[in-house]
């Protein structure tokens, strides 16, 4: 052993080493009540010191301990709001699929229930009842797991009633697409719920949806005596029923077998052998009634959550069923416990937390067996699964919003490292001079760190205790200082990880710099200590030039995309997505400190403008050497920092607030956005929602149409219409139209205009296509040479018969009358062009005369139709069935058709179509024949009249007659969308007024104009009145359904235009930089004087008077704090601009991961709120004249032999 190690070894075992070290920390511990006294008096005996330090550690553990706490709210918004959605947290299957003679499970609903009441015992757990309904899948639903496809719901056949008005048997009723889980089989579940589900928490939950005035969900004796069902609204429109309908009879179907594709055969299933819809396994489904039932309620239907529920299904009791019935559909594994989590005891301090939790559960419940160990279960966890997306979201969403907080956390850290620098510089004189008369360094870095430490620690407690209580209303900013309370409870928790990080980024920031700063006056001489101030090195010029090039640079490309349409000067996507993620940074750094010392000059710049007026021509020569001053250089740079983030958070809040307004806008077009099941008039429409409010309200409707046009050049050119009126009813705004005035825009339009997209422009080789850097947003008048008359063309297509049999007894307007009338739907004359319209029931509809080109009619039924004079250029119809339609169409009106897998059997077309064009892959031809390689159904449809129009039918000849319609219309500049149309061809598109598409199709047509989509202004409603009517609208049978403006901005209004939490973000920035603006004025201003102290005294020495002493400080200051603030400001409005370039590429991301596959549409224009920002500036320049004046008159009131002599 060396003798380092026993010279160390005899050390550490001394008693005398110990009892030395024991004596000394009983010593401090006994002194410390002395010194913490001591420390609270002489932080209160000089404030300003004490309030520098406390101020910057405020702000940073408020800002710091925010930013952490408030991600964690968000978490606990995002957890909260998705559960929502979910009636069940969890629920309990039977650890196997029950077969005879099995163990481990029972059809006992007694055991069955028994199981719940011990289920709810367990704390976590509030509520459960026995559920007869989708079949277990007695495994983890995951990716590649089988078992998903076999878990089958009970599927609703049909419903009968004796009333007539009721329409229950409309085809594909029953068709349900699921969405967010594995497609089992595409069809409508029915689900059968315990008496337990019609109290406690689950009917509180089940109950929420209830439509208002459309039944209540009523308590099970109730349900049970009244037999009642309650349906979803969707179900509720399309079959025409209302709450109190008896049902005769109910009917759905159960599981009774699956299997594998091609292994059931018909005679192994007692019931029908039905296929799923991807995995193609095969189900013998067998059929089960319920009798005389009642319709009780009916719901808005819930977003589909887990996939392990059936979504949105009939709800009734299973006690209406038979215990025959009931037995049965246990024996097919038709059954589980569905359970409520006691949410409140849901971790929510994040969500990894709350994964924890679920899994202790999860696994806990896994051991359990029931019935004394009889029943063996299997455990689903819901929310888990419905975390598992959200992990990825919110994280991508939190990565944002603290990027987003940069700014404001470095000023609350400068703002940290500022307010130490003051405080420690006054103590460094006091430090030399303790060291003069005997005291040691340990004592008086000791007594230094002491006071820092408890000044510090009661700002950081104040902070993070403030945090806690802002953050609810941080994030219940539904717009930029705008706040409406959650539908979900916040309670944000930090980990002690998070904890100690804002410890160690506040409280030990502060104790490290103070150590370091207090060592170094230590080390500095005694003489050294007392008279010279610190010398500061002298800062990188080149680099804060370099930061604030790019910057610029990123801020000038951002104007130039916004100004002009274009890429911007930066034309590399990947060096300009670069230069707006880090420009705005580098532009708030670099501009901020370069402007800082052109600030604190400021001084010098008033002073050679006002140095002659009677204001300054005493005191000028007190100014001479103003603005060279480090203390003054950084107040400067305070005020510029938080201005600057001031003007980035109000201009950005308002912008978001306006894009979400504006989104709502474009969405809906106006209040309500309306979708008929049948083509209506705009009358019809008004006196339909009159009569369904109950309010007293005045309605207009209003369709936008579409027309196929051609211009003088042959260019092809597709039209809306633009309907008059439209100024009243659509909710316009300067983006949507050429120029920024939308009264002129409107009456250009009424008045004879037309616009066009920026691309349908350059293809009609006009102005403002921004192809040749002429997309300036202009509205020509009639004198600008840009504004060009256009000639443009309409054709009319008739088919007039020839060769008409003479022997007839009925004409052609006869038989064509005739077939019309025995349609069920007449779509006739109406543009259903680029529509939607899949898996509908369109069997014996009347199309005569439509536009349907471009129309989905994938999977729909269109069997005896009427396509009479159509577009159906580029229409699908794959998979569709059109068995015995009739076609009366040119081949020019056909092409690129798609008829893939489809049913043409029977097709008829009065004479011979080329059908070379059409894909008819995988389709049975009109002839009967399936199509394949040697047979794509060249025979054309078919010639033999099908069974309606054989009773009208008599051979004639069709000639095509073309009717040319013109009329000449005047260019006005370029558009963008119309307010609730469909902006994804905009670009492509032209807009015509109404006057030219009745010279077009003449005013007949117009004043009849029928459609099925209708934008409705509806005057004398509040925003939760216009959300019920849209309910009332969508529970009509004649519509489809409504969306109204409230609804469609509540699920937008906390985005801020892009992601969800950035108004709370914006909302922060304001409020902290204010206060961080006005403490910096009040607290470290008084710093700065003091440090003036021995100048005022020799200026007063001299013969200066107070008021001149008075007016040449706050001249000095409000200069430096003027100009900053004029500068900050203008460094805030090139940082909002720079942030929109920043925005798109968070944006593009945010839209690319949620999968919504769409570009952001409304342009983030920047609204400047000058009052919002200049309340702050008057705000703190006023706080700047109360600190100037209360500090120079105590200074002042100093004896001056005294300053001098202490100086």
């Amino acid at each position: 052993m060396s003798n380092s190690e026993v010279s160390w070894l005899s050390w550490f075992f001394s008693i005398t080493v110990w009892k030395k070290r024991f004596l000394g920390l009983q010593k401090r511990f006994l002194d410390l009540p002395d010194n913490l006294r001591i420390a609270t008096l002489t932080s209160w005996r000089d404030k300003e010191r004490g309030l520098a330090v406390f101020a910057g550690v405020f702000l940073a553990s408020l800002v710091i301990t925010l930013v952490l706490i408030y991600g964690v709210g968000l978490s606990q918004a995002f957890l909260e709001e998705s559960i929502e959605q979910t009636v069940f947290d969890s629920k309990i299957e039977f650890k196997s699929a029950p077969e005879q003679g099995a163990s481990g499970w029972t059809n006992d609903t007694a055991v069955l229930q028994q199981m719940c009441d011990e289920v709810v015992l367990r704390k976590e757990f509030n509520d459960c009842t026995l559920v007869l309904g989708k079949s277990g899948l007695h495994s983890e639903i995951s990716w590649g797991n089988d078992a998903a496809f076999y878990a089958s719901p009970l599927f609703m056949e049909k419903i009968e009633t004796s009333n007539l008005d009721r329409k229950w048997d409309t085809e594909d009723l029953w068709d349900y697409e699921y969405t967010t889980g594995p497609p089992v089989v595409n069809v409508r579940a029915i689900s059968f719920l315990g008496p337990e589900a019609f109290d406690g928490v689950l009917a509180e939950r089940l109950s929420e949806n209830i439509i208002y005035e459309m039944g209540e969900w009523k308590t099970h004796e109730e349900v049970n005596s009244q037999r009642g069902i309650y349906i979803p609204l969707d179900i509720a429109s399309a079959a025409s029923a209302e709450v109190g309908d008896n049902i005769d009879t109910l009917t759905f179907t159960y599981t009774y077998e699956r299997s594998l594709p091609g292994v059931m055969e018909d005679e192994d299933c007692p019931g029908e052998i039905i296929q799923g819809e991807e995995y193609r396994l095969m189900y013998c489904q067998v059929k089960m009634s319920l009798e005389n039932v009642t319709i009780l309620g009916i719901y808005e239907p819930w977003p589909q959550g887990n996939p392990v529920l059936a979504a949105n299904p009939i709800y009734t009791t299973w006690t209406l069923l038979s215990e025959e019935q009931q037995i049965t559909l246990i024996d097919k594994d038709h059954v589980y416990l569905g359970i409520t989590v006691d949410r409140s005891l849901l971790p929510t301090s994040s969500i990894s937390a709350a994964e924890d939790w679920l899994d202790v559960i999860s696994n806990d419940m896994q051991r359990e067996t029931y019935d004394n160990g009889n029943v063996k279960i299997f455990y689903v966890d819901i929310i888990s699964g419905t975390i598992l997306w959200l992990e990825f979201v919110l994280g991508f969403v939190q990565v944002f919003d603290y990027i987003l907080m940069i700014p404001v956390v470095i000023l609350s850290l400068y703002l940290l490292i500022y307010g130490l620098e003051l405080s420690l510089e006054q103590r460094r004189r006091e430090i030399s001079i303790h060291r003069s008369i005997g005291a040691t360094a340990d004592k008086l870095k000791g007594m230094v760190l002491f006071e820092l430490f408890i000044i510090s620690s009661v700002a950081w407690i104040a902070g993070y205790i403030l945090a806690f209580f802002s953050v609810p209303i941080i994030l219940s900013s539904v717009g930029f200082m705008q706040f409406e309370s959650l539908d979900v409870d916040i309670n944000p928790v930090l980990s002690l990880g998070a904890t100690f990080f804002t410890i160690l980024a506040t409280l030990g920031l502060a104790l490290l710099f103070g150590r370091s700063r207090t060592q170094k006056f230590l080390e500095m001489e005694i003489d050294e200590g007392v008279k010279k101030t610190a010398q500061s090195g002298k800062p990188k010029t080149w680099l804060h030039v370099l930061m604030l090039f790019v910057g610029t640079l990123g801020a000038i490309d951002t104007y130039q995309e916004l100004t002009t349409g274009g890429t911007g000067i930066i034309s590399n996507w990947f060096l300009g997505g670069l230069v707006n993620i880090f420009g705005p940074f580098m532009l708030w750094i670099g501009g901020a400190l370069l402007l800082s010392r052109l600030g604190a000059y400021g001084p010098k710049i008033m002073l050679f403008f006002f140095k002659r007026t009677p204001l300054l021509s005493d005191v000028k020569r007190g100014l001479q050497n103003t603005g060279s001053s480090e203390s003054t250089t950084r107040l400067s740079l305070i005020m510029l920092l938080t201005l600057s983030i001031v003007t980035l958070a109000a201009v950005q809040g308002y912008t978001g607030s306006l894009v979400d307004e504006r989104t709502a806008d474009l969405q809906i077009g106006s209040d309500i956005k309306i979708y008929s099941t049948e083509p209506m008039t705009s009358s019809e429409i008004e006196e339909a929602v009159v009569n369904i409010s109950s309010k007293d309200i005045t309605v207009k409707a209003l369709t936008v149409p579409m027309i196929s046009l051609e211009s003088d050049d042959g260019t092809d050119a597709n039209a809306y219409v633009l309907m008059n009126g439209s100024g009243d009813v659509l909710k316009w705004f300067p983006q949507a139209i050429p120029g920024k005035d939308i009264a002129e825009a409107v009456s250009a339009y009424e008045n004879g205009g037309f616009s066009a997209g920026p691309d349908m422009a350059f293809a009609l080789d006009l102005d403002g296509s921004g192809r040749f850097g002429d997309s300036n947003d202009v509205l020509y008048n009639s004198r600008d040479k840009e504004s060009e008359v256009v000639n443009f063309t309409w054709e009319k297509t008739e088919f007039i018969p020839t060769d008409i049999d003479p022997n007839s007894t009925m004409t052609v307007e006869e038989a064509f009358e005739y077939y019309t009338n025995i349609m069920d739907r007449n779509w006739s004359n109406v543009d259903l062009s680029d529509q939607d319209l899949s898996n509908r029931n369109f069997s014996r509809t009347d199309f005569s005369n439509a536009d349907l080109s471009g129309v989905n009619f994938a999977n729909s039924n269109l069997d005896e139709s009427l396509f009479f004079n159509v577009n159906l250029r580029e229409a699908n119809f794959t998979g569709a069935s059109l068995t015995n339609t009739i076609f009366v169409v040119t081949s020019d009106n056909i092409a690129n058709i798609d008829f893939t897998d489809a049913n043409l059997s029977g097709a008829f077309s009065y004479y011979p179509v080329n059908l070379t064009s059409p894909n008819f892959e995988g389709a049975t031809c009109p002839d009967g024949s399936d199509q394949n390689e040697s047979n794509n159904c060249e025979t054309g449809f078919s010639e033999n009249p099908t069974p309606l129009i054989l009773p009208v039918y008599f051979p004639a000849a069709f000639e095509v007659q073309v009717t040319s319609y013109q009329t000449s219309i005047r260019y006005i500049g370029t558009h963008e969308f119309i307010p609730g149309v469909a902006t994804n061809e905009m670009n492509n598109y032209l807009i015509i007024n109404e006057l030219a598409y009745r010279d077009l199709v003449g005013n007949q047509f117009v004043n009849d104009l029928r459609a099925t989509t209708w934008i409705v202004d509806v005057d004398g409603l509040s925003n939760e009145d216009l959300q019920v009517l849209a309910l009332l609208i969508a529970a009509d049978s004649r519509f489809e359904g409504a969306d109204d403006w409230e609804t469609s901005h509540e699920n937008v209004e906390r985005n801020g235009g892009i992601i969800f939490g950035t108004q709370g973000l914006f909302t922060l920035q304001y409020l902290v930089a204010s206060a961080a603006a006005i403490a910096s004025a009040f607290v470290f201003l008084s710093l700065v004087l003091n440090q003036k102290k021995k100048e005022l005294a020799i200026l007063q020495a001299i013969g200066a008077s107070p008021n001149q002493i008075i007016r040449l400080v706050l001249f000095e200051i409000l200069s430096i704090v003027f100009f900053s603030m004029i500068l900050g400001v203008i460094l805030g409005m090139g940082l909002a601009l720079a942030f929109n370039g920043f925005f798109n590429i968070f944006g593009f991301l945010f839209q690319l991961f949620s999968g919504t596959g769409e570009e952001a549409v409304i342009t983030r224009i920047l609204q400047w709120p000058w009052w919002v920002i200049t309340q702050v500036t008057l705000g703190v320049m006023a706080v700047v004249v109360i600190a100037l004046v209360f500090t120079t008159r105590r200074a002042l009131r100093a004896d001056l032999a005294v300053v001098l002599k202490g100086e």
